[in-house]
């Protein structure tokens, strides 16, 4: 009981997390646009700054395995902890690197089909929680829509919508980690 309680509050606290780490890699990469960019921009081997973004999205999914790996045990999860390998390894590899891209593409679409499975799993017991499955498909396909019409010059708008709906389930999955039922 005691993982669940301490994976809980890891999860509940992610999106605090993440917008201070995007804050402060905003603040060092004055240049950085959110239109024109991919977030991995920061992290490229052009970049000076480079080690700050790249060790911060270690030290998030590192942070993020412990909610993952304990939601695993617990049969919330199924992909997120491999999700979260493969983020770690967007942060080992910079964009330059062939490595970079697939790690990214897999995070993504490993933990969106995560939720989308959960959810469903989650539904046959309540079916709000379909809700999970259905919004995680619009995500992805927002996200697939927004870079091939290439709505925005850079891709960290879309990389943020997953992002945000990626952490919107982390608070969710705190909360069921505490003990709500789903």
């Amino acid at each position: 009981m005691e993982a669940e309680r301490v994976a809980s509050y890891i999860a509940l606290s992610l999106p605090v997390l993440f917008l201070v780490g995007l804050a402060v890699n905003v603040h060092a990469n004055p240049w950085f646009s959110f239109t024109d960019n991919a977030l991995s921009d920061m992290g490229s081997l052009k970049n000076p700054n480079r080690w700050l973004f790249n060790g911060f999205l270690m030290l998030f999914a590192t942070v993020a395995m412990i909610p993952s790996v304990v939601a695993f045990r617990n049969g919330l999860s199924y992909l997120m902890p491999l999700a979260m390998v493969f983020l770690f390894l967007v942060g080992v590899f910079p964009e330059e690197l062939p490595y970079h891209s697939p790690s990214a593409v897999l995070f993504y679409v490993l933990a969106l089909a995560d939720i989308a499975i959960i959810g469903i799993k989650l539904g046959q017991k309540n079916p709000i929680n379909y809700v999970w499955s259905v919004l995680a498909v619009l995500v992805f396909f927002t996200m697939l829509y927004l870079i091939k019409a290439r709505v925005f010059k850079g891709l960290a708008i879309p990389e943020l919508i997953g992002a945000f709906f990626i952490l919107s389930w982390f608070v969710y999955l705190g909360f069921l980690l505490k003990g709500l039922k789903p």
